[in-house]
């Protein structure tokens, strides 16, 4: 019998549809090395790219603290920068709880699923 618990490693996938960037994001996004890998993607997909919509999605998302929260704001100011926007997706009860405690649900735009934030994209 195991008496650790099961903790998903953080997994980051990257694809676009209609002109946005979407994020996936998967797992738990605690640590630097995590934020590091995230950061690396960002950079690597928005650099020099002008304005970008990003959508982030979060449904498979468990678990994010403070170092993920600092990210997201990242995000969010280099894509309003260049005149983006940034649309969190699908966020589990756990992580939109941090957004409502953190006060960060009024400054970011949250959709139900990446169809949704797409469709906020376009109107």
């Amino acid at each position: 019998m195991s008496t650790t618990t099961e903790r998903p490693p953080f997994e980051l996938q990257v694809s676009g549809q209609e002109g946005t960037k979407i994020f996936h994001l998967k797992g738990r996004l605690m640590d630097q090395h995590q934020a590091d890998q995230l950061m690396a993607a960002l950079e690597e997909h928005l650099a020099d790219a002008g304005k970008v919509n990003v959508v982030i999605d979060l449904r498979e998302l468990q678990y994010m603290n403070s170092t993920g929260l600092n990210i997201m704001i990242s995000v969010l100011g280099r894509s309003r920068k260049s005149g983006g926007e940034v649309i969190m997706a699908g966020p589990t009860t756990g992580v939109r709880q941090l957004f409502s405690v953190t006060k960060l649900d009024s400054v970011f735009r949250i959709a139900d699923d990446v169809e949704a934030a797409l469709a906020q994209l376009r109107a």
